[in-house]
């Protein structure tokens, strides 16, 4: 066993003090909660102040009450200026020069809109789609009441006595503590799932390619003088394995902090002037500033991240990350004895990026029905379970002897493939200038000690 940890400290310390490492370690979670919160203040925030010229060229919402006043929209309440929107009208599209050198920063152009159901807006910078989804509402009521307006048979209060938006809840009935919100959950756990797929292959490609360097220069020769090639591949394994787990313990640590920071700054103000923002466009009193938690529990986009687990999702998280690891980092080692070059690693790469790349698909496509046949089915086998039981963690209905099956069934299969790859390992890595095939690998497999 001393053996093994030599291997995985020379694995472990001679990658971890890379600059490469080092920057990566560092910049990651930067990067993704740096998008995070780029992506909350585009869509939530925009403090520029916007002149918005709708050009009616139906009058379909616009009339002339007098030659004093001008085009005025028909219901005035529909478009009402707040802090960074004010509303002015037009018959006519100004040609390309004349909005440029104008005042206006947007120009919507609302022509034929019956039949083409859209309308166009031209910028000179792109608003955030908060902008741009207050100006479609605004639109979208405005044409609805026109319509209502023309119709011989229906007022507009009538209308919207009639008018009813649904909204579905989805309690489980026989599950009271299943969550009402099964598939943006399950796309939490999807992203769980597509981080240990991409790193699965990352870490185990790195061992693969170290097999393959070593074996090429023929220091293995030398090392197996001393140690026994199963020790040799276990240390690597580990060793490598250990990496990429600092890493990630690194990243979720320092992701933790940059969260609380964030949250501090949109506590700061940046709630404060978005709320401020959605009063004045409402016509009303802004509500008080919020902390970051109220905000998210608040937001009906966002409510749910409140409600996931997250001390289940992370253990589980790392725990599927070594068995998958150690599954997969296995079947690579033994292709990285099998061969002398990369060149050669197509013909075996094949059957283990198959497993890999199909539990992929299957964690996305079970978005939509996370709690279907072929998502339980594959949460359960071995060589999809990391990735597929990622999607599934994070639902309330996901019970706590599933998730002890998943990892059960996995440790015992990862226990067989490394046995496996350990035959492959110690007959392969001495092998040298023969094209080796699956009847070759079959043997070695088979052959006693």
């Amino acid at each position: 066993m001393s053996k093994i940890g030599l291997v995985v400290g020379r694995e472990y310390f001679s990658r971890v003090k890379k600059k490469s490492f080092i920057a990566m370690t560092i910049l990651g979670p930067l990067l993704f909660v740096g998008f995070f919160a780029a992506a909350i203040w585009v869509s939530i925030a925009d403090n520029k102040n916007h002149e918005v010229l709708i050009v009616d060229q139906d009058g379909i919402f616009t009339y002339v009450p007098n030659e004093d006043v001008g085009l005025q929209p028909i219901f005035p309440d529909v478009f009402k200026n707040s802090e960074n929107l004010q509303y002015h009208f037009s018959e006519r599209l100004l040609e390309d020069s004349v909005f440029k050198n104008s005042q206006y920063t947007l120009m919507i152009h609302v022509a034929k809109v019956y039949d083409a159901k859209q309308a166009e807006m031209i910028y000179k910078e792109l608003p955030s789609s908060m902008v741009s989804n207050k100006i479609e509402r605004a639109l979208e009521a405005a044409i609805e009441r026109a319509k209502v307006r023309d119709s011989e048979a229906l007022d507009y209060a009538t209308y919207k006595n009639l008018k009813v938006n649904i909204t579905l809840t989805k309690p489980n009935i026989n599950d009271s503590d299943a969550d009402s919100d099964p598939e943006l959950m399950a796309g939490i756990g999807i992203a769980f799932g597509v981080i240990i797929f991409f790193f699965i292959f990352l870490y185990g490609s790195m061992v693969m390619r170290g097999v393959i360097e070593e074996k090429s220069n023929r220091i293995v020769e030398v090392i197996v003088s001393s140690i026994k090639p199963f020790q040799l591949m276990l240390g690597k394994i580990i060793g490598i394995g250990l990496v990429g787990l600092t890493q990630f313990l690194i990243w979720i640590g320092l992701s933790f902090l940059l969260f609380f920071i964030v949250g501090l700054v949109f506590e700061s103000g940046a709630l404060e002037s978005v709320a401020s923002i959605d009063g004045a466009a409402a016509g009303a009193m802004a509500p008080a500033p919020v902390d970051f938690q109220t905000y998210l529990a608040s937001n009906e986009n966002l409510s749910f991240i409140t409600r996931i687990n997250w001390g289940l999702m992370l253990t589980m998280f790392v725990t599927f990350f070594v068995g998958g690891y150690m599954l997969y980092g296995s079947m690579f080692a033994s292709i990285g004895a099998a061969v002398d070059s990369e060149t050669d690693t197509q013909q075996f790469m094949l059957p283990v990026m198959i497993p890999l790349f199909f539990s992929y698909m299957i964690s996305i496509m079970s978005i939509n029905n996370p709690e279907g046949f072929s998502a339980k089915l594959f949460s359960f086998i071995p060589f999809s379970s990391p990735i597929v039981m990622m999607t599934r963690t994070p639902l309330n209905s996901t019970h706590w002897w599933e998730l002890i099956l998943s990892v059960v069934l996995l440790i015992i299969t990862c226990v067989i493939m490394i046995w496996i790859a350990g035959k492959i390992y110690r007959t392969g890595i001495l092998m040298y200038g023969k094209k080796v095939s699956y009847k070759e690998i079959w043997k070695w497999i088979k052959f006693s000690n």
